[in-house]
């Protein structure tokens, strides 16, 4: 395995592959894939969520857009959307994987 420079990042997505502890930010991740020389992108996003009845959702802060990033790692052909409805809910499987072709360099 490559030398890591960001182990922070490294140690919280080996604790989420586990299912404990955050998942840390696809940022931070993105530049930890930087720093392996991991092919990937990262981008800006935003949307916005609407009900079955036609209006939007509010946030909690009371906007009615989301904003976050989008990571896709072709390589294990990941695509993670932190404006995803169950991005949360499926945070321990992207550091699985994302753990996993780290392991492998």
């Amino acid at each position: 395995m490559t030398k890591l420079t960001n182990n922070k990042t490294y140690n919280s997505l080996l604790n989420k592959s586990d299912d404990r502890g955050r998942m840390p930010s696809l940022k931070s991740i993105s530049k930890l894939l930087t720093d392996l020389g991991i092919q990937h992108t990262l981008r800006e996003w935003s949307e916005t969520k609407w009900r079955d009845s036609g209006l939007p959702y509010n946030t909690s802060g009371g906007t009615k857009t989301y904003t976050g990033y989008k990571l896709h790692i072709p390589e294990i052909n990941l695509h993670a959307d932190s404006c995803d409805t169950y991005y949360s809910h499926n945070t321990w499987s992207y550091a699985r994987d994302i753990i996993g072709l780290i392991k492998s360099k």
